[in-house]
């Protein structure tokens, strides 16, 4: 019994004194769906900074595989990506505009063995990854025997643009919008359509009950797509996340987002092109004197089959 008082005392003098872990900006990955054919999608990334100007860093290496048939459709995607977002963002009185070049590397996936043991220790499905070489990079997709897309190799360049404005309020709420300019290549599924997002993004601390802190959205997305599958490319995607987190130190939180859309495709008994998107994001965030956060995440397809099987967030976010 002794041993427990000074430990309770710790705990309870850590909850009435929220303010020594409250987070800077609330807690939010800033990632979302990254599969090959959510590429054209504008889906825009989590933010919940209302507060000032600076620039942020992202690399989020994903890999994923789905094979499935139903009727005449037959689809394969197997390969691994690394998405390299640049952005900065600029506070001019109650606004607040940024910009985001991503730079993409696909290619065979080098995380194959990785995501079959992490499968098998948690007692998660391969869905037929086993079935497969290694390292393949393979993007194929027919309808009732007509080749729609057929790539078996990897490639490198620039993503879509995206330029941001927002307008936030005292509370962390904003109102935001979100410009995806086509400079990807669409018929290597790096991107290349021009869309438009509009959301509202709530964050917030519980402040009164301890050290916790998150976003809330909601929005919807119009794009006008390109690429192999256009036909079948949804014009209007609903999205939105809620994300938690909890401080354990002064500098170190814990928490994790789950980030909903609208099936990004039409007319397709495929589960992988039918489905919504749901992604569960689960990780750390470090906050240093300096004003820099560093962000390392792990996000699963919560939804299985529209999402990537599994994805590694990591971000720098300079202040």
């Amino acid at each position: 019994m002794p041993r427990l008082i000074p430990s309770s005392l710790l705990l309870a003098a850590l909850l009435s004194s929220p303010a020594a872990f409250a987070a800077d900006t609330p807690f939010v990955f800033g990632t979302f769906n990254q599969a090959a054919l959510a590429r054209y999608a504008p889906l825009p990334t989590p933010q919940a900074d209302s507060t000032g100007s600076g620039y942020r860093v992202t690399l989020d290496w994903t890999n994923e595989f789905v094979a499935d048939q139903s009727g005449g459709e037959t689809l394969l995607l197997d390969g691994e990506s690394l998405r390299l977002g640049l952005g900065g963002r600029l506070r001019y009185g109650p606004w607040l505009f940024g910009a985001e070049l991503p730079l993409l590397f696909t290619g065979g996936g080098t995380l194959d063995g990785l995501i079959e043991n992490w499968h098998r220790w948690f007692g998660l499905p391969n869905g037929g990854r086993e079935q497969r070489p290694r390292g393949k990079y393979a993007y194929r997709y027919s309808d009732n025997g007509v080749s729609v897309l057929d790539d078996e190799h990897g490639h490198s360049g620039l993503g879509d643009a995206r330029l941001f404005a927002a307008r936030c309020n005292q509370s962390g709420g904003c109102w935001r919008a979100m410009l995806q300019l086509p400079t990807g290549n669409a018929d290597q599924l790096m991107g290349g359509s021009l869309g438009l997002a509009v959301w509202y993004e709530q964050g917030f601390a519980f402040t009164t009950l301890g050290p916790w802190s998150g976003s809330l959205a909601a929005g919807v997305s119009g794009v006008h797509g390109d690429g192999p599958l256009d036909g079948q490319q949804q014009d209007f995607i609903p999205f939105g996340w809620a994300s938690l987190g909890y401080g354990l130190t002064s500098a170190l939180d814990l928490g994790a987002q789950f980030y909903l859309h609208a099936p990004l495709y039409r007319h397709s008994d495929l589960d992988a092109l039918s489905r919504p998107g749901g992604q569960l994001s689960f990780g750390f965030r470090y906050r240093s004197a300096a004003g820099i956060s560093t962000w390392l995440g792990v996000q699963e397809d919560v939804i299985t089959e529209s999402s990537p099987d599994f994805s590694i967030h990591m971000a720098a976010d300079f202040r």
